[in-house]
């Protein structure tokens, strides 16, 4: 089974898309059973974004069955920027966004890996950076985590565009000094313990 731990806003639709034809038909991409009922929806992929937040038990309950975890990060503001664009409540201040993104941990990339790799056997872990290997390196990102994952190969009827990767009426909000800290921090920690495997 592949589980993708997230993060959302890091072309998970664009991947899914890509190598859903190696699987059974009629999946569904974020079925979200793991976190919220602590169950498997079908037994060869779950791609629901919120993955990464799984409550430990069931970790431990469908780790045997798991062959790869997938683990795409991307620069936080810039996913705070494109998550606020599409999520956030109306009058709700960017600031104010960034500071929940932060509290429920999703911004939080050096705590996740951490606990991830104190959970789970950090070989199945397959992490990537969008920015780095995934937004302008499509084709060649697909081929690696196409071997990687051990399936046939991706969908190429439909080309690798690059405009998929650019966010339509894109957004440049900032926030406090504070949070910018905390999140250069987690960026810090993240590369601390996973920078060699990148």
């Amino acid at each position: 089974m592949i589980v993708y731990l997230g993060m959302p806003k890091c072309a998970s639709t664009w991947l899914w898309n890509k190598i859903i034809h190696n699987f059974s038909d009629g999946l569904i991409k974020e079925p979200h059973t793991l976190v919220e009922h602590g169950k498997l929806n079908n037994p060869f992929i779950d791609f629901s974004t919120n993955n990464w937040s799984m409550d430990s038990s069931t970790v431990r309950t469908i780790d045997k069955d798991v062959s790869r975890y997938i683990f795409i990060v991307r620069d936080p503001m810039e996913l705070a920027n494109s998550y606020y664009q599409q999520t956030a409540m109306e009058g709700e201040s960017f600031n104010d966004f960034v500071f929940t993104l932060v509290k429920t941990k999703l911004l939080c990339y050096g705590d996740i890996i951490e606990r991830w790799y104190n959970l789970v056997d950090r070989n199945k872990i397959l992490i990537y950076d969008y920015n780095k290997d995934i937004q302008n390196k499509q084709e060649q990102f697909v081929k690696d985590i196409c071997q990687k994952l051990d399936i046939d190969d991706f969908d190429r009827s439909v080309p690798l565009e690059k405009k998929i990767f650019a966010t339509e009426h894109k957004t440049t909000h900032t926030c406090d000094d504070r949070l910018l800290d905390q999140l250069k921090k987690q960026m810090d920690k993240f590369y601390d313990i996973s920078d060699s495997r990148l």
